[in-house]
């Protein structure tokens, strides 16, 4: 199916794309429709980006008792552009649901006030209280101990053009300089880092207290998919869900697993900058370098 909508649109001039997408998307909520009044769930996988998720996101969306649909705020900028300010993102979004059918329905949202609620010209907060009466059932919070390793894999993809690979690609190293005044992983200006790290923390702890008595996931990227593997972390997904793991294959790889002092050029700079503030351990914690990938151990059957 994906392959003729491929083929079919190379026949369609560019600018209707957009047109094009949403006629799709109308045609696969209505497809299932049918059997949505059996749909177990809906999954909200919350993060701010370089902790996992594409990865978890590959695995998810193989399991048969899934419909993952990704980066749901992204694909509404690609079909309406500035255009989705004006309408009603909670219903929008809600509608999207009847695409997985009788599955469970997945979407993600990045979390800092300048990524995706920048999109829905809303807040965080704001959103995951909209998403009780959308229907979310379940949550899934990504986090990274070592944000600012986050922010240097940020970088580091920028600069590649490459923000993901393959299970068996090789990852060349990418050196580069860190503006430590001008971090940005959104749409806002640039800040200082230690303000920028100081950003992520508090967005975690905000997502944490909103979500008090939901059912609630939390995965740590160090923890759960580097040392253990992604598959240990699917697992842990898959169980929370009560549903089989199936069988699915691993994706994707690390994208930037060297030290920081061999990819930072100014990695002096940001040590000294970190220094004697909360964050100055992650600039010595090379634990996570040049160890496991992504799709390390899976466990036996």
């Amino acid at each position: 199916m994906s392959k003729l909508r491929s083929r079919i649109a190379q026949f369609v001039p560019r600018k209707f794309h957009p047109l094009l997408k949403r006629q799709v998307r109308r045609f696969d909520r209505l497809r299932g429709h049918s059997t949505a009044q059996a749909r177990p769930g809906v999954i909200l996988m919350l993060h701010v980006g370089r902790c996992g998720s594409t990865v978890l996101a590959n695995l998810l969306a193989q399991n048969n008792r899934v419909h993952w649909d990704g980066k749901l705020p992204r694909k509404a900028l690609q079909l309406y552009g500035d255009g989705i300010r004006e309408i009603d993102y909670s219903k929008w979004i809600a509608e999207q649901f009847t695409i997985s059918g009788d599955r469970f329905y997945g979407f993600e949202f990045k979390i800092l006030p300048d990524q995706y609620p920048a999109i829905f010209g809303t807040t965080t907060v704001d959103f995951l209280k909209a998403c009780r009466t959308m229907g979310v059932t379940h949550y899934i919070l990504l986090t990274r101990r070592n944000t600012l390793r986050h922010v240097v894999s940020h970088y580091a993809s920028k600069s590649r053009g490459n923000w993901h690979a393959g299970s068996g690609e090789k990852i060349q190293k990418k050196e580069f300089s860190l503006n430590i005044n001008d971090i940005t992983t959104g749409r806002a200006p640039g800040r200082a880092l230690t303000n920028y790290l100081q950003e992520v923390d508090a967005a975690h702890a905000e997502v944490r207290t909103a979500l008090t008595g939901e059912k609630f996931l939390e995965l740590e990227y160090e923890r759960d998919i580097d040392e253990a593997g992604a598959y240990h972390a699917y697992t842990q997904i898959c169980t929370f869900l009560g549903v089989p793991t199936g069988d699915v294959k691993i994706r994707n790889r690390r994208m930037n697993p060297y030290p920081l002092d061999s990819v930072l050029e100014n990695y002096d700079e940001v040590v000294q900058t970190l220094a004697g503030s909360d964050f100055a351990w992650m600039t010595c914690d090379e634990r996570n370098a040049g160890g496991s990938e992504p799709d390390g151990p899976r466990p036996a059957g």
